[in-house]
């Protein structure tokens, strides 16, 4: 399975690939001890986000600092945040330009529920832009969190979003569900939900994500590949 999944080169991880053996425990403790720098984080990556253009960046360093604190409980907020920044601009913004198409193609396919909703084809559209958003943010998700966690082509960090996507189910439908409550939030309680959002709100769900990810991550990746490693030394 484990080839069919990732290729390219070795599967270099941010972490010391721990976080698989964390539980729900693990997971309060490391974000009530790390909140003032999740809360950093947050306010870097607002404040790197203000050229628009930086934002697909300023993701992927944030998913660097939240999967290593998920995968070793301790991060330099500051200097993964800055180094995943850089080194990922370029094919980070490959990600944000594919996923932002995909997002503008739901929106326009629910638009186009919206104004034929008196007829049939509007629940047909409505349905495939739902489809096609909830896909989008899925495989970005996954995307965005393995960029900074692997040392891959951008292609193969591509592949393996997409078939974790799928592998991970239950980790997926936590995401979908981190990311319905997140934007009910941002939405029924405007304009205190900004405030939350700009202080600590998008690295709770960043860390929340990344948290999820890695557990199909480690389980379809980073276990096989070690394990690989283990027998071609024996």
């Amino acid at each position: 399975m484990k080839n069919r999944i990732f290729s390219g080169e070795a599967p270099e991880s941010a972490g010391t690939q721990t976080g698989n053996n964390r539980g729900f425990l693990d997971y309060i403790r490391i974000f009530w001890t790390h909140f003032w720098q999740l809360a950093f984080l947050n306010i870097v990556f607002c404040l790197a986000c203000l050229p628009v253009v930086t934002i697909p960046a300023a993701l992927a360093a944030m998913n660097r600092a939240c999967i290593k604190l998920v995968q070793e409980g301790y991060v330099l907020v500051w200097l993964e945040f800055r180094d995943a920044f850089r080194k990922e601009f370029g094919k980070s913004l490959g990600l944000g330009i594919l996923f932002g198409g995909l997002l503008a193609g739901s929106y326009y396919l629910l638009s186009l529920g919206l104004s034929n909703s008196a007829n049939p084809y509007g629940l047909l559209f409505s349905g495939g832009g739902l489809c096609l958003l909830a896909i989008t943010v899925l495989w970005g998700q996954y995307s965005f969190v393995l960029l900074p966690s692997l040392d891959l082509p951008l292609g193969a960090i591509l592949r393996n979003g997409w078939a974790l996507t799928f592998l991970g189910a239950p980790s997926s439908l936590g995401i979908l569900a981190l990311e319905v409550a997140g934007g009910l939030f941002l939405v029924l309680l405007s304009p205190i939900s900004l405030g939350v959002a700009l202080f600590f709100g998008v690295a709770f769900v960043q860390y929340t994500a990344c948290w999820l990810v890695n557990l199909p991550l480690q389980k379809w990746i980073l276990e096989p590949y070690r394990h690989a490693q283990q027998e071609s030394q024996n």
